[in-house]
């Protein structure tokens, strides 16, 4: 029984090799001496297998021939998916958007610019990177949804531009943290306020505010005494603000304590 089961394993497993190895060989042979035909019919095989290095390859070399022709949505559509599932999340959205471009009104091209700005997140890095891919996939995103607002995927959109907005806003808040640990406190005030225009919906607000606060309290401070009563006129405005949104803090004593030391100062 054992031996049988043995022998089936390995009929099976030269079988693949040898389809694999014709299917390698067809690849070389199309690719060097094959028709516009031949070619593009190997790449929708390599496609259907799943093997998109191959398909992508194929499709970018036939490209230039179907330019200006009915079948290039279809090339493209096909050069898109075949670098968006072997993860080249770049050049996916750039050929979906070349489709979306180049076929405005062709059947695709609600899908293709979902799938561009689909891309542009997926190549969202960590928030201690560079965020410019995160900014234009959240451009690209609330374009879709203000151009097809009826579509099924604007949930998912509008779900990936709270996430990537979520993540520019924890970048800017680590900045202005940045700042003040190094002491810069007029830099670190400055981009607390920024942070706190930019990203209201943050759950980092309250802590932003009364660092902004502290921030210009040891600006303030540390200052030539000549400018310290204007500076300290600026930590009371900031106090004002922090306690209309939140009055019950639990920096409050904090707070509190700086303000009644820049009143005396001013």
């Amino acid at each position: 029984m054992f031996c049988s089961k043995l022998r089936y394993v390995t009929v099976l497993a030269c079988a693949v090799f040898l389809c694999g190895c014709a299917y390698q060989k067809e690849y070389n042979q199309i690719s060097k001496k094959g028709t516009v035909e031949e070619k593009y019919n190997f790449a929708l095989k390599a496609y259907d297998k799943q093997d998109y290095r191959k398909s992508s390859s194929i499709f970018e070399e036939l490209l230039p021939l179907f330019r200006g022709k009915d079948a290039l949505d279809g090339l493209l559509y096909n050069l898109a998916y075949s670098y968006f599932y072997d993860k080249d999340y770049f050049m996916a959205a750039y050929y979906f958007r070349t489709l979306a471009r180049q076929f405005p009104n062709g059947q695709r091209v609600e899908e293709a610019t979902y799938m561009s700005a689909y891309c542009k997140s997926l190549e969202s890095p960590d928030f201690r990177l560079d965020q410019s891919a995160t900014k234009e996939a959240i451009k690209q995103l609330q374009l879709y949804i203000n151009y097809y607002p009826e579509s099924r995927r604007v949930e998912e959109a509008s779900r990936l531009i709270v996430e990537m907005r979520a993540k520019l806003a924890l970048k800017a808040f680590n900045i202005a943290g940045m700042y003040y640990r190094r002491g810069l406190y007029n830099a670190a005030a400055i981009t607390f306020n920024n942070f706190l225009r930019d990203y209201p919906e943050s759950p980092d607000r309250e802590q932003a505010m009364f660092l902004m606060l502290k921030s210009r309290f040891l600006y303030a401070k540390n200052s030539f005494k000549h400018l310290q009563p204007e500076r300290y006129r600026k930590v009371l405005d900031i106090y004002d603000m922090f306690l209309r949104n939140y009055a019950g803090s639990r920096y409050r004593e904090d707070a509190d304590k700086f303000v009644a030391i820049a009143r005396e100062r001013i």
